[in-house]
């Protein structure tokens, strides 16, 4: 059994800062289940989609890295009774997810490089006065 809940306008909307995550959740067990999940996760800025598969006791989750990150939904889904898997495999897992949303959203809220027809911020603290 599936559930599927798809916050995208268009398919095409997707951008460099939309990423996807498979999450085990071993508390997953029933139809009541997956809605419940849903509603929570959808409450959050920046999900774009969650599928939830009942038999693998996992779900789906895309969401924008600028708006929401791994904490929060690990956060958003023990607060409604879902703890994620525990083992340390997982653990792991969650650490690089959380690196991953971190870096993007410094990425993405960095300035922009200079160019190379345009190099003033290349050297301008070193330039001199005159």
């Amino acid at each position: 059994m599936r559930v599927y809940m798809n916050n995208h306008s268009d398919p095409k909307d997707s951008v460099a800062w939309d990423i996807r995550h498979w999450i085990r959740i071993p508390a997953l067990n029933h139809q009541a289940d997956a809605i419940t999940i849903n509603n929570a996760l959808a409450k959050l800025p920046g999900i774009l989609q969650v599928q939830v598969y009942l038999e693998r006791k996992k779900i789906r989750v895309e969401y924008d890295q600028t708006k929401v990150d791994f904490l929060l939904l690990k956060n958003q889904l023990e607060a409604v009774g879902f703890p994620l898997s525990d083992s340390w495999w997982w653990r792991r897992k969650w650490s690089w997810f959380q690196y991953l949303d971190v870096n993007a959203r410094e990425n993405a809220n960095a300035p922009a490089p200079p160019c190379c027809s345009n190099p003033k911020g290349i050297n301008a603290a070193s330039r001199r006065q005159r």
